[in-house]
Formats: C-alpha cells, structure tokens, sequence
C-alpha cells in the first residue's frame, strides 16, 4: 500500500480552507500535515476547528512548514500573499493545489515555467465544484449555436476579486470559442452576505433564453475536486493546469 500523500494546507482558518483541510484529514490516502495562516500563528487548529482530533499548530511560513515534509501545498488565500508562497513551495520541490483567484497572466506563467523547472505540478482552478466544471462545458456546447450571452456571478460580501476568477475563466472559453475579446463579454457581480458561489450563464436568440446555473450552497462542495488533484499531482509533473477535467479521475466525476 502506497504511503499517504503528506499535504499542508495555507488558509486552513478560513470557511474554505476548513472544509477542504476536512476532507484532506479524512482521506485515508492522505496526511495533514501543516496547516499555515500567518494571522492564527502559534494557534492550536484543534481550537479554530472545534475538533480534537486535530494535532497540529498553526504555522506563518513555507519555511517553518517545510520540518512537516510535505509534498503537496493546498492554497487557498488571497493572491497578494499566495503568489510568493507557491513559488516558494516549488522551490522546496512541492507540487501546489490552488484554489486562489486573482493572479495576473505573468504570474501564471511565472508559475508554470517554475513548475516544469523543478519537475513539479500546479493546479490552478479558479472553482473545484464538479458543477462548476459541467456549467463550463455546457456554456462552450451552448456557444456553438449561440452568439450573445451575459454572464452573472454572485458570492458573499467578503469575497475581494471582482469578478471572481470563474466567470473570467468562463467568459475567457466563450471568447476562445466566439473567437472574440473575452473584454467584450458581459460580467455582472454581486456581492451581499448570505451568499456562497452562484454562476448563471444567459445565452439569448430571438424568441428564446437559454439560462444556465450553478450554486454552492456549502464550501464542502469544493472539498472532492481538491481531493482528485492532489492525487493527480504526481501524474502531471511539469505541468500546470488550470481546467478540472485535467485531473478527474478516470471514472469521472464523483
């Protein structure tokens, strides 16, 4: 039997970093580590989750995580202070799993050339929902026959990147698929407390809607598409990928 996959995980106090480090514990194939979160440092993550099973205390660095010996870094932060933090991590000969949003395309390609140098594997995913990725897939098929469309994203009032890093990736696939500008597609926000992560898609013709979409009503829905790429790490060493199908399992989607 193959030994657990060791992972440290960066945001592990806030609401998606708790669900997904949740899961991360619970895997059976996998060990967590480290937990970092410079504003909780020295903290006892047993005391922030409510959970006594949890022996770990709160790290602020890669550095000070690096004694754990992990080989996956999950990150799921904010992009100011994560981009420093992954490049570190592939320096250390990490693979990193990102659930951040918000990195320019020179930092992407930062990142991706810093991967295949140290022969290592990024994911970076703008939403790891299942949905999420069926929304996208059904948006390009719709857009085969459609030619206008506005898309609409709504998440909770403490979300800071606006739009969030899915409708730009969505609206980025419709503009490869229209062959336009992905400028020229309109993206509203919404931001107001109470709400998750909630995509629609409106495609209009003459006569007719086509509306598709997609909500997270728990942060739990993240946790099983983070789960399948760090497994898909080892297999897609030198690469960095930023679509979910590029590390669901063979079996597809849980």
């Amino acid at each position: 039997m193959a030994a657990p996959i060791r992972v440290a995980l960066a945001g592990a106090t806030g609401r998606t970093g708790r669900e997904v480090g949740r899961a991360i514990q619970q895997a059976e194939d996998m060990d967590l580590v480290a937990a970092i979160g410079s504003q909780h440092r020295g903290q006892s993550l047993s005391a922030i989750w409510g959970d006594p099973s949890v022996r770990l205390t709160v790290l602020g660095s890669v550095t000070e995580a690096a004694a754990a010996g992990p080989e996956v870094l999950v990150d799921f932060t904010e992009p100011e202070s994560a981009y420093p933090r992954l490049v570190e991590a592939v320096r250390c000969g990490w693979s990193v799993v990102v659930g951040t949003t918000g990195f320019t395309r020179d930092q992407r390609l930062g990142l991706a050339r810093l991967v295949a140098e140290h022969h290592v594997a990024a994911a970076l995913i703008a939403n790891f929902s299942v949905g999420a990725w069926m929304i996208e897939q059904l948006s390009v098929k719709a857009a085969q026959v459609f030619g206008d469309v506005e898309l609409i994203e709504a998440h909770a009032d403490t979300k800071r990147d606006r739009p969030s890093g899915t409708a730009l990736r969505l609206a980025g696939l419709l503009a490869r698929a229209w062959r336009r500008d992905a400028d020229d597609i309109p993206v509203h926000s919404i931001r107001l407390p109470g709400m998750v992560a909630h995509q629609t898609v409106v495609f209009g013709a003459t006569g007719q809607v086509l509306t598709l979409r997609h909500d997270v009503h728990d942060r739990s829905a993240y946790a099983s598409g983070v789960l399948m790429a760090i497994r898909r790490m080892k297999a897609l060493s030198g690469r960095l990928v930023e679509d979910l199908g590029d590390v669901l399992t063979p079996n597809g989607p849980p």
